[in-house]
């Protein structure tokens, strides 16, 4: 066979492979859009902020679409200026909400300490969270306690006052007595450990009832830009409440501990491993 009779079989053979890694190349592509998108979902899922932001620059594409079809130049100008400068501004005022998507980017799993422990050890953790809260309430101290949970909080712990304690309801008491110090901000708790004290979060913008102060307007703040969860005992009422998603909650003394174990999902995480 002469070598100008194999040239179709080889022109063929790599039209194979080029058509093959592109098809390739394609699927990647379609994945890793996928990807970013579910992302940026699953992070709008869990900020009211960010649920906000998406849903004014939804808005402002479909005006860019409305002055492009009906020739509005005037108007596809203001829009094009918006777009130009917006993503300067959200890069500035959405900063936060950027990095933690990059984390979650970069993180495959996070591990929690608590994890680790066994189901008594989780249970004594419980009774001295339970335990000293209801403590807090009785007594009408005014407290923030906030649980680490998918979202890292550690520019929000880099502005307290770092501890690293165990969870100890006698912590928490003398923490949050007014005498101290450290009373007047947020206690973050990251696995089974308490990490700092006095931290302080960017108050929400929502319009609240007289009724509820600074503390709760903190707590409300936190659960717009992560995924925490906050207990704010009232210094007024001794009420408890509960901040998550942006939306405060009051919890009845009775159901604390329940509420805590569904919140945290602290006694789940073996059964979620294992599905």
């Amino acid at each position: 066979m002469k070598v100008g009779d194999l040239m179709p079989l080889i022109s063929a053979f790599t039209f194979n492979i080029s058509s093959i890694l592109n098809v390739g190349r394609t699927i990647i592509d379609l994945i890793l859009v996928w990807y970013v998108i579910y992302l940026l979902i699953s992070m709008m899922k869990q900020n009211m902020r960010t649920m906000q932001l998406f849903k004014g620059v939804l808005l402002i594409l479909i005006l860019k679409m409305f002055t492009s079809l009906l020739r509005l130049s005037a108007m596809d100008y203001l829009v094009d200026t918006i777009l130009t400068w917006g993503v300067v501004a959200i890069i500035i005022v959405f900063q936060p909400e950027i990095r933690g998507l990059l984390e979650k980017i970069g993180r495959t799993k996070l591990e929690l300490k608590h994890d680790n422990l066994s189901d008594d050890e989780k249970e004594r953790l419980m009774d001295e969270l339970v335990g000293a809260i209801t403590k807090l309430s009785e007594d009408q101290t005014g407290a923030l306690i906030t649980f680490e949970r998918r979202q890292s909080l550690i520019d929000y712990i880099n502005t307290g006052t770092k501890i690293n304690a165990d969870i100890k309801a006698e912590l928490f008491t003398t923490i949050f007595w007014e005498g101290t110090p450290l009373h007047d901000g947020a206690t973050i708790i990251k696995g089974d450990r308490v990490v700092c004290a006095a931290a302080f979060y960017p108050p929400t913008n929502q319009e609240l009832s007289p009724l509820y102060g600074a503390r709760h307007r903190a707590a409300l703040g936190i659960s717009e830009i992560t995924d925490s969860l906050t207990v704010v005992v009232s210094e007024e009422t001794g009420t408890i409440s509960f901040a998550t998603d942006g939306k405060l909650r009051k919890i009845p003394r009775k159901e604390l501990r329940a509420s805590l174990v569904n919140e945290l999902d602290w006694f789940n995480t073996q059964e979620k491993d294992g599905e």
